[in-house]
């Protein structure tokens, strides 16, 4: 005898695992606080994103944590292994290490705002990357406050206090936390192509190519075209033409999909806006521009031609 409620009932989906609740939970939390939600111009997320530089503003700082906390630790081996000799370094270390701590603080929230737009497994490897660069920064926060006795109740700047043997070692377990967290950051850059231009991929045409006819350009909103094997969008406004990349060059999202504000175009999947008359970034999170075509009209057939 069938069951047919049993038959007719739909497999349970398969639960996801803690490690992507956890992620899914951080960033429902961190996209407000990094400005991804906010309103256009949405400054904050354009500034923490580095729109303004044409560069991603991430890997700046976080250089300077690597730089910062890999002398730390050359100077903690050097008056570990002298301390009579090499006595200056240890107060020496008291600085790089501050000085890691407020780069690694910007690094945080820049790698934050970035990380706020990935899903998948760009969000479950950033999470991870994220939670070993902040236990980093704990442990390197715990290092600094024993350089200075500071959990004695009281600041010591004397080189007694500066010379602190569990400093250094809590030092190094720090190092080795960012080593693992740069390792999954490559990760994230060379395998799942996270935070590149993802319109460098397409082969922009370098001579005049039609797209298609006048006629069919409609006005005042966004037309996808496709010149050679680049997708492009058209904006016609009169018996002008404005014509950019039809790909979104933070995430790879369909410009031509987006909102239209006069002669600006926002993507649809991270809302990076972009000048259709030249491409610029308006706002981020992204920070390289679009392709600008020049546009003309032959015989009622519409060319285009990628700026240099």
């Amino acid at each position: 005898m069938s069951d047919s409620g049993a038959s007719d009932s739909k497999p349970a989906k398969p639960k996801e695992p803690v490690l992507d609740r956890m992620a899914a939970a951080v960033q429902h939390v961190a996209r407000p606080l990094t400005g991804a939600t906010w309103r256009a111009p949405r400054r904050l997320k354009t500034l923490l994103s580095g729109s303004f530089l044409g560069h991603p503003l991430h890997p700046m700082l976080k250089d300077g944590v690597v730089g910062a906390w890999l002398l730390t630790t050359i100077l903690d081996i050097l008056w570990l292994i002298n301390g009579g000799l090499f006595a200056w370094a240890a107060h020496a270390a008291q600085l790089t290490a501050m000085v890691g701590i407020l780069s690694a603080f910007a690094a945080i929230a820049t790698g934050t705002a970035d990380w706020s737009d990935t899903y998948g497994p760009e969000r479950h490897t950033g999470f991870i990357h994220g939670l070993l660069n902040a236990s980093a920064t704990l442990l390197y926060l715990i290092s600094l406050g024993l350089r200075y006795d500071i959990f004695a109740g009281h600041l010591d700047v004397s080189q007694h206090a500066a010379a602190n043997p569990a400093a250094a070692f809590v030092g190094f377990g720090g190092f080795v936390l960012m080593g693992i967290a740069a390792f999954l950051g490559g990760d994230l850059v060379f395998q799942l192509a996270t935070g590149v231009n993802h319109e460098h991929f397409e082969s922009a045409v370098r001579k005049w190519t039609g797209v298609g006819p006048m006629a069919d350009v409609p006005e005042g909103k966004p037309y996808r075209v496709v010149a050679g094997k680049a997708p492009v969008v058209l904006l016609r406004n009169g018996e002008q033409i404005y014509a950019i990349g039809a790909t979104c060059t933070h995430n790879g999202g369909p410009l031509d999909k987006g909102a239209l504000d006069g002669l600006v175009i926002e993507c649809p999947w991270h809302q990076s806006r972009f000048d259709l008359r030249n491409g610029h970034v308006i706002t981020g999170p992204a920070t390289v521009r679009a392709i600008r075509y020049d546009v003309r009209v032959t015989d009622g057939t519409v060319e285009v031609i990628a700026k240099k």
